[in-house]
């Protein structure tokens, strides 16, 4: 879990029972298959989906928090940049939302393919780039790759591990008519939260923040350099939270 521990100590009971249950994530698996969510669907074409995860399909909590703050305040005003693709759910809701072409980054080759498809199939106007988003050139980073898709990282090592180009933000055409970045990577949150200064443009921010992968002390100074580049907090679903530059 990537809560704090007050919030574990509340969610523990129903997290087990609904969002991360094998009985349940069986059911699903086996006899439902794909995942709905109101008048969308998606294809779980993936092999690195733990059993039990299946059950925050069936039940709908899947990426529940940040899809809370996503329907609530992604609008027309949204031009998007999304780090950490995954099924496609989170992109599809934020195009869905803003109905403006977004760019989604998926560092997992493996979960390419499935998230291509999804997209096309719920009608999102989208480009994906198979890279790392940097603001100034760097060396190509290593990412690990693990049992569970929605875990690939550079902060928490396995036994798979790859290396994923770079791409400069002065590289991606019209880079800077995108003003919302949305994040859910796995501890990576920090590079770009730490030179959000560099992102000039970007007004909104999601993200979700990893407190089991990034160290409180860490966070703290996080918070401090939102607050530096005047960005003020709107609101957060458990550990997801949205900041608006002011």
């Amino acid at each position: 879990m990537v809560f704090d521990n007050v919030t574990k100590f509340i969610l523990l009971p129903i997290y087990f029972i609904i969002h991360h249950n094998y009985i349940f994530g069986f059911l699903h698996k086996y006899f439902i298959k794909k995942f709905y969510y109101k008048n969308l669907k998606f294809e779980l074409n993936i092999k690195s989906i733990p059993l039990q995860n299946y059950s925050s399909f069936l039940f709908k909590t899947y990426e529940y928090n940040d899809r809370k703050l996503i329907e609530k305040y992604i609008t027309r005003k949204n031009k998007s940049i999304i780090l950490g693709g995954g099924i496609g759910f989170i992109p599809t809701l934020t195009f869905k939302n803003s109905k403006n072409q977004i760019l989604v980054f998926e560092v997992n080759k493996e979960i390419i393919q499935n998230l291509n498809k999804n997209l096309i199939d719920n009608k999102v106007k989208f480009k994906i780039y198979n890279k790392n988003l940097v603001y100034k050139k760097a060396k190509n980073k290593y990412f690990y790759i693990t049992n569970d898709f929605l875990s690939t990282s550079s902060k928490t090592k396995s036994k798979k591990k790859i290396i994923i180009k770079n791409l400069e933000t002065k590289i991606i055409r019209n880079f800077n008519k995108f003003n919302t970045l949305i994040l859910d990577i796995e501890g990576d949150e920090e590079y770009y939260i730490q030179n959000i200064e560099r992102f000039k443009k970007i007004k909104y921010l999601f993200f979700e923040l990893h407190h089991n992968i990034i160290k409180k002390d860490k966070i703290i100074n996080l918070m401090r350099i939102l607050k530096l580049n005047k960005f003020i907090l709107q609101d957060k679903c458990f550990n997801s939270y949205y900041f608006r530059r002011k």
